[in-house]
């Protein structure tokens, strides 16, 4: 048995397609176009709850509960201070592109494993004994 090929063999073949219509329009372009405004109506709506309920309630907590020199060792910890001092945000911008790195989903080993650091931290803080050791 021989394996070779004749370089002198050619296929070909040949495609016939056939349309049928079915006497009706095929494609309602005003329907589509409807659809689309209604889904993206939807994503629209999507995000916005989305927003208003994990941005806002974030926003409002680090406004509320930390200053400037607290959020600035919270992104010394994800590694991101440089790009805001390059910046040099205010407290408020600081929140949102702090709230913003937070919620995107790549983010969200570190951002966990950072706020079970701070929890430990706030625990030996408020331990009458361990508090003497803790230097925050």
């Amino acid at each position: 048995m021989s394996n070779h090929i004749n370089k002198d063999e050619h296929i070909s073949f040949f495609l016939d397609e056939v349309y049928e219509s079915s006497g009706e329009a095929d494609f309602d372009f005003s329907k589509f176009a409807n659809d689309t405004d209604n889904n993206l109506d939807s994503v629209h709506k999507e995000f916005m709850n989305h927003y208003n309920e994990l941005v806002i309630p974030k926003i409002v907590y680090y406004q509320t509960n930390y200053t400037v020199k607290e959020l600035m060792l919270i992104c010394e910890y994800y590694g991101i201070s440089k790009e805001i001092k390059l910046n040099k945000f205010n407290k408020e911008d600081l929140i949102t592109f702090l709230v913003n790195y937070e919620i995107d989903p790549c983010n969200e080993e570190i951002v966990n494993k950072r706020q079970n650091m701070w929890f430990y931290i706030n625990e030996l803080k408020n331990d009458k004994f361990m508090k003497k050791f803790i230097l925050w």
